[in-house]
């Protein structure tokens, strides 16, 4: 099963905006879920994984497949997104 994680959509960078921060895991409507360089070990997160991003608001929902990467610093971990997997939940 791929980990979905909540990422941040707005950080995109690279050559094809496919770079986003990583940001939380455990989030659910009514929780925002912990950040991910606290779970990072319990998780088993490793540089190469396959994750799914997502985003969710009150108005919409999407998701997409990735790949993570890890990087000095906090946050430390990012993830390459594939917008050709990119997925609209609702909105």
């Amino acid at each position: 099963m791929t980990l979905r994680i909540y990422a941040d959509f707005n950080s995109v960078s690279g050559k094809d905006r496919e770079i986003c921060w990583c940001l939380r895991y455990g989030v659910t409507p009514a929780h925002v879920g912990r950040p991910l360089d606290e779970v990072a070990e319990d998780l088993g997160l490793h540089a190469g994984m396959p994750v799914t991003l997502f985003y969710e608001d009150p108005g919409e929902e999407f998701e997409v497949s990735a790949v993570l990467e890890e990087h000095e610093g906090a946050p430390r971990w990012q993830a390459r997104a594939d917008w050709k997997t990119f997925r609209r939940i609702r909105g």
